[in-house]
């Protein structure tokens, strides 16, 4: 295989598994996807080391070793399956090598993503519903109030995300705004108990997603990828718990 060939297999495999770790999928799954595209374009073996911070890819000892660094990381499982799509689809020989750098390179390009609207009321309904299952309490009464409060905190976590790389800060504002609400809410007689609203309100911020996946990747052996998402994961419930407990200091 020439040079440019085992590039373009390398940087095609670079780019899928950028988008699945971004998209917030374990190590072993973009692991075996890449490793899958390098199969079928290659023919030969693959020596590939993923982490959440970046990923790195070398078809045989002659050809050249080239990384990827990850710069932000979220929940998005649209992008993990578009991926396996794409790559499904050249196994099969439906697209091939260059078609599919072309389509992952529209995806990292243009992400599916739902309007950002829509977006904070799926937030909203979350905070609502969940603090039924959780408190395990009919509290009709704070259950506006826990879709306001989720809502809001699920809003500015995200319009500081798209300016700020640092997570404490996103979340840790996302918490306080929802916590705010939450209490001078209740105050104004909009909610009934403040601590059920703030159990609702703080869901759509938890990392309930990156929490499994550390556990899965360190299971799978990924120990280096499973201690740094899960020390990720304790940083934003650090944030999270910080924010809320500087709020009912003064309630």
């Amino acid at each position: 295989m020439a040079a440019v060939e085992k590039d373009l297999v390398i940087s095609t495999c670079l780019v899928a598994g950028r988008i699945m770790i971004e998209g917030g999928s374990e190590i072993y799954r973009v692991e075996d996807t890449m490793r899958r595209i390098a199969k079928k374009a290659s023919g030969g073996e693959s020596e590939i080391l993923a982490t959440i911070t970046g990923v790195l890819m070398t078809l045989d000892v002659n050809s050249t070793t080239q990384f990827n660094e990850i710069h932000r990381r979220g929940i998005d499982m649209e992008k993990i399956n578009r991926v396996n799509q794409l790559s499904r689809r050249f196994e099969s020989d439906e697209i091939s090598l260059v078609e599919l750098r072309h389509e992952l390179h529209d995806l990292n390009q243009n992400p599916p993503n739902f309007p950002f609207l829509l977006r904070i009321l799926a937030a909203g309904l979350e905070s609502a519903f969940l603090m039924i299952i959780f408190i395990q309490v009919q509290a009709w009464a704070d259950m506006p109030l826990a879709m306001l409060a989720g809502a809001i905190g699920y809003a500015t976590s995200e319009i500081l995300g798209a300016v700020s790389r640092i997570r404490f800060v996103q979340e840790f504002l996302g918490a306080l705004m929802l916590g705010l609400v939450a209490i001078i809410g209740v105050r104004l007689g909009l909610g009934q108990n403040v601590n059920y609203v703030l159990i609702g309100g703080v869901m759509p911020l938890v990392p309930g997603v990156p929490i499994t996946n550390a556990l899965r990747d360190l299971f799978e052996g990924n120990l280096l990828a499973g201690i740094e998402r899960g020390v990720e994961a304790l940083i934003v419930v650090f944030a999270l718990a910080s924010a809320i407990g500087i709020l009912l200091q003064f309630y």
